[in-house]
């Protein structure tokens, strides 16, 4: 079922028995909603021609149901893909953590054979890794 956002809202309106009226921005909405038979006029007295009081079909009723439903799913699939994404953050900054102890480490180790200075060491071997790194990748 494809409803436009406009045709959602009037829909789950008047699946709170209000009635619709259309004018201004709910006009179109409206009108479409009544055309897929999701809404129906209500003729009264004081709205012969039930124009002003629009209201929820049983068909309109289900298509709202389903909407909310739809929703529910993506906010469930959001919120799920979400926690994922939290999940492999943490483990990659787990994992550069590591890796950083590891370049310390090893600078450290070079620094002691080489005599360099650490951060120069640590930029070499930066480069070395990364290089290497990027063939075994290909």
């Amino acid at each position: 079922m494809n409803l436009s956002d406009d045709e959602l809202t009037v829909l789950l309106i008047a699946a709170q028995n209000q009635p619709m009226i259309p004018i201004g921005r709910w006009e179109a909405p409206t009108k479409s909603l009544i055309e897929k038979g999701y809404l129906k006029p209500h003729c009264h007295p004081g709205d012969p021609t039930g124009h002003f009081n629009n209201y929820i079909t049983e068909a309109g009723k289900v298509a709202a149901e389903e909407s909310e439903k739809q929703q529910d799913d993506l906010l469930g699939q959001m919120l799920t893909l979400s926690t994922s994404i939290g999940h492999q953050q943490k483990k990659a900054r787990a994992h550069a953590e590591q890796i950083a102890v590891q370049l310390i480490d090893l600078a450290e180790f070079s620094t002691k054979v080489t005599g360099d200075d650490k951060i120069e060491s640590l930029r070499r071997w930066s480069e070395i890794i990364l290089t290497r790194a990027l063939e075994k990748m290909r």
